[in-house]
């Protein structure tokens, strides 16, 4: 019974590794920084004054859903990454139709290690890109509704939450921020190889004390600095193909290739242990020197990665807003917040 539980505990701590990224700093500064480089005058306007809210959202799947059990984590974990090793491919190669994917490589051999098959596509290679159009999706369905519903006439339905116009307000732009957290996801290295914490390098641990420990070393100014990198960028190729998905798939293929430098920078004293111990593999983290040395050559890095992020999520923002028709929005003046919004399942496998 109690390798069984340690098993589990194992394997629990496996894909909760994978489904982490950029921590809550990092996320909630991609968002915030994303609202300052939307290009639509109206929906800007109104962003300007919710990048809390915005930073927010974009922490929900880590931060709220995660607390939760069941489907919540089952369905929702595979969503924050994307392993193209498993299935023998190249990032720029994998599919973009994923029922196909599940079809083709279910029960096929695992190419990081033959001895083991695919048993689960969506819990093995993830489905990070596929879970960012879902909320586009659902974003641009809210959006729709705003137009087809009369704004709030007085102050009473402006707080009226279940008026359809505020609904559908309210929906859009949640919709928007839970998106905002799978872009983040995207330009974290680490979540786009089936290597996700390091060790197969011999650097085991890098995982979070790339994300979290040196991104936690950044002074104040850490949104500032995101944002004036992208402003920097005339363009880039994850904005310039014909769906949400072969975008973030363009953008994985950029965040991977960039592995060996994060690891090339990594402060490593020791290099990491993987130990097998009956059928077990206990795994001792590499040790390395404190994060407040490594930012002095991982902040550029980490500021241009965060700064894809911002980029292609300021986009996809616009886009929204402009395939649901530009609707009004300065008739919107609900006080609601989204403290804690309901999960999704996702609806593409």
């Amino acid at each position: 019974m109690k390798k069984i539980t340690l098993l589990i505990l194992l394997i629990g701590l496996q894909y909760s590794a994978e489904a982490l990224a950029w921590g809550g700093r990092g996320h909630a500064a991609i968002c915030e920084a994303a609202v300052y480089l939307v290009k639509s005058p109206e929906l800007k306007e109104y962003l300007m004054n919710k990048p809390h809210v915005m930073g927010h959202l974009c922490n929900i799947p880590d931060i709220y859903w995660k607390s939760l059990s069941g489907d919540a984590r089952k369905l929702g974990d595979p969503g924050h990454y994307i392993n193209a090793e498993k299935l023998g491919l190249k990032i720029s190669e994998i599919p973009l139709d994923y029922k196909k994917i599940v079809e083709t490589y279910t029960g096929k051999p695992n190419q990081t290690n033959q001895a083991q098959t695919l048993f689960s596509v969506p819990d093995e290679v993830g489905s990070n890109w596929w879970r960012t159009d879902q909320f586009y999706r659902l974003a641009i369905e809210a959006g729709k509704k705003i137009k087809e519903n009369a704004a709030p006439k007085d102050y009473k339905e402006e707080q009226d939450d279940q008026l359809p116009y505020n609904k559908a307000f309210f929906q859009m732009m949640v919709n928007m921020g839970l998106m905002g957290h799978f872009v983040g996801d995207n330009s974290q290295p680490f979540h786009n190889t089936s290597d996700h914490d390091g060790y197969a390098a011999n650097q085991g641990g890098i995982h979070s004390y790339y994300e979290d420990s040196v991104v936690g070393q950044f002074g104040p100014d850490l949104v500032n600095q995101i944002v004036k990198k992208a402003k920097s960028w005339t363009s880039q190729s994850f904005t310039q193909k014909n769906s949400v998905i072969e975008n973030m798939r363009a953008l994985s293929d950029v965040s991977a290739s960039e592995i060996k430098d994060v690891l090339k920078q990594d402060p490593i004293i020791t290099p990491s242990l993987i130990k097998i111990e009956k059928g077990m593999s206990l795994k001792t983290p590499a040790k390395r020197r404190p994060p407040s040395e490594a930012i002095k050559k991982m902040d550029s890095l980490i500021v241009k990665e965060m700064a894809r992020s911002s980029y292609l999520l300021a986009y996809l923002w616009d886009e929204i807003y402009k395939a649901s028709g530009s609707p009004s929005i300065k008739a919107y003046k609900s006080y609601l917040y989204p403290f804690t919004p309901e999960f999704v399942k996702p609806d593409y496998l």
